[in-house]
C-alpha cells in the first residue's frame, strides 16, 4: 500500500489550472467531479508531462515513516511499505544519457551512521507549467507583490460610508465614468497599503519599481530609527494584492494558486521582490539566506516557487529570536535559495541521499492513481506510476503493478536512436 500524509503538498492542474495542494485536498476535489492532473516522467531521459489522475484512494490513518533528506533537509511523509524509487549508487548511466530506475520498499531503505552510504532519493530541479514568458510590467507586478509579502502590511477601512461620503463616491465615479454601484464594487475594504522600507531600498531601485506602475504619498520617517514609510491607496495596487495573496500579517501572508497560471516574469518578480525584502545575500556561498516568522505556508510558497523557477531550496533548523521592540521571544524559520544549482544534476534531477527515516505516528494517508501513459507490454510502462510530490520528490503508485522480483531488478530502458 503506497500512502502518503493527507499534508503532502504538491503541483496539479485541477481543471487546467496550476496550483499547490494538499493531497486531502486534492481527494476532495476529485470526489467533486474535478479534472486532475499530476507531473509524471515521460521517459528515460527526465522528461516530465502532465498525466490524468484516474483515482485518489483514501487509507484513513495509517503509521507513516517521515524521510528526511541531508543536504536540503526537505522530507517525506509515507507509508513503510510503500514503494519508491530509491538508489544506492549509480544513477545516470552514461555520460548521463538516461535514467537508471530502481524501485525498493520504505521500509528496506538504508541509513547508516554515515549519510554518503545511505540510499539516495530523486527531487525535481524545474517544475514545466505551460505559461507566457511574460514582459518587464509582469516582472515588475511580480515585484511589488513579493515586496508586499515581505515588507507590506494593510490597512482596512473603518468606517461606513455615509450619505455625504456616497454623494462624494459618487462624483469620483462619474470621473471615471462608472455608476456609483460600478464603482462602490470596484472599491476595496482596504484603505491603504503601507511597506516598511529603509534608505538602501531607494539605493537599490526598489521603491523605483514600485513607483514605476503605483501612486504613493510621500515617503514618512520612523520617529525612533531610520526607517521610513511608504504608503499607497492606488486601487491597482491593492486589487493586484487581492487577487494574489491572503492574510493580514506576516504570521499568514501567503501566496494564492493564480500566481501560477500568469507568466514566468511574474513568478521571477515574487521571488525577486520577496528576497530584496526578506533576503540576505552571501556572494561567496551564492545564496540568499532567508528568515521569516513561523508562517509555514510561507515557506512552503518559497519552495514551490523555487521549484517552478529551477532554484535549489534548502530547510534549516529554525531557532528563537528576540523581538528589539517587545522583547518578547518568537520562533523563525529559516531557508536558504540558490539561484544556481551547485548540485550535480541530469535530466532534470537531482539525487540526494537520506538523512534521517523516523516515525511520526498515524496521520490520513492518501495515494494517487495515475493514468498510464503506456501499456503495459511497453517496456517504458515503468513510468506509468511515477509523479512528482512534496517539493519535487519522485515517489510511484508503482505497487499496483510490480512485484517483488521487478523490486530487484534494475528498471533501466534502452536509449532509442
Amino acid at each position: 500500500m503506497n500512502a502518503l500524509s493527507e499534508n503532502t503538498y504538491l503541483f496539479a492542474e485541477i481543471d487546467g489550472k496550476y496550483g499547490v495542494y494538499t493531497l486531502q485536498e486534492l481527494y476532495e476535489l476529485h470526489n467533486q467531479g474535478h479534472k486532475i492532473r499530476v507531473l509524471a516522467l515521460l521517459n528515460e531521459r527526465g522528461e516530465q508531462t502532465w498525466v490524468e489522475v484516474e483515482d485518489i484512494e483514501s487509507f484513513g490513518k495509517q503509521p507513516l515513516k517521515r524521510l528526511t533528506l541531508t543536504s536540503s533537509r526537505l522530507f517525506l511523509e509515507i507509508s513503510e511499505d510503500a514503494i519508491i524509487p530509491a538508489f544506492s549508487f549509480r544513477l545516470f548511466l552514461g555520460r548521463e544519457k538516461r535514467i537508471i530506475l530502481k524501485f525498493k520498499l520504505v521500509n528496506e531503505l538504508k541509513v547508516k551512521q554515515y549519510s554518503s552510504n545511505n540510499d539516495t532519493l530523486l527531487i525535481s530541479t524545474r517544475i514545466p507549467l505551460n505559461i507566457p514568458d511574460g514582459d518587464q510590467k509582469d516582472y515588475d507586478y511580480g515585484f511589488a507583490l513579493g515586496f508586499f509579502i515581505s515588507e507590506g502590511n494593510l490597512e482596512y477601512r473603518k468606517h461606513k460610508n455615509t450619505k455625504y461620503s456616497l454623494a462624494k463616491l459618487n462624483g469620483l465615479a462619474k470621473k471615471k465614468g462608472m455608476a456609483l454601484e460600478e464603482y462602490l464594487n470596484n472599491m476595496s475594504d482596504i484603505e491603504r497599503v503601507t511597506f516598511s522600507i529603509g534608505q538602501a531600498d531607494f539605493e537599490r531601485g526598489y521603491i523605483q519599481i514600485l513607483q514605476k506602475h503605483f501612486k504613493f504619498t510621500k515617503p514618512s520617517k520612523h520617529k525612533n530609527s531610520n526607517g521610513y514609510q511608504l504608503r499607497s491607496s492606488d486601487l491597482d495596487l491593492i486589487h493586484l494584492i487581492k487577487e494574489y495573496t491572503e492574510g493580514h500579517t506576516s504570521h499568514d501572508k501567503h501566496l494564492k494558486n493564480n500566481v501560477y497560471n500568469r507568466s514566468w516574469k511574474f513568478l521571477e518578480g515574487i521571488m525577486d521582490g520577496f528576497l530584496c525584502g526578506d533576503g540576505s545575500y552571501y556572494k561567496k556561498m551564492d545564496l540568499f539566506s532567508v528568515h521569516i516568522t513561523a508562517n509555514y505556508k510561507l515557506r512552503d510558497d518559497l519552495i514551490f516557487l523555487s521549484k517552478a523557477l529551477g532554484y535549489d531550496v534548502h530547510l534549516h533548523n529554525g531557532h528563537f529570536v528576540k523581538s528589539p521592540s517587545s522583547n518578547n521571544y518568537y520562533y523563525q524559520l529559516h531557508l536558504s535559495i540558490f539561484k544556481n544549482w551547485h548540485r550535480r544534476t541530469a535530466l532534470g534531477l537531482v539525487k540526494e541521499h537520506i538523512k534521517l527515516i523516523e516515525d511520526v505516528g498515524e496521520k490520513e494517508a492518501f495515494n494517487i492513481v495515475v493514468k498510464p501513459l503506456y501499456s503495459e507490454t511497453d517496456k517504458r510502462s515503468v513510468f506509468n506510476h511515477l509523479f512528482f510530490t512534496a517539493y519535487g520528490f519522485l515517489v510511484s503508485d508503482a505497487v499496483k503493478v510490480l512485484n517483488r522480483r521487478a523490486l530487484k531488478t534494475s528498471l533501466s530502458v534502452p536509449v532509442s536512436e
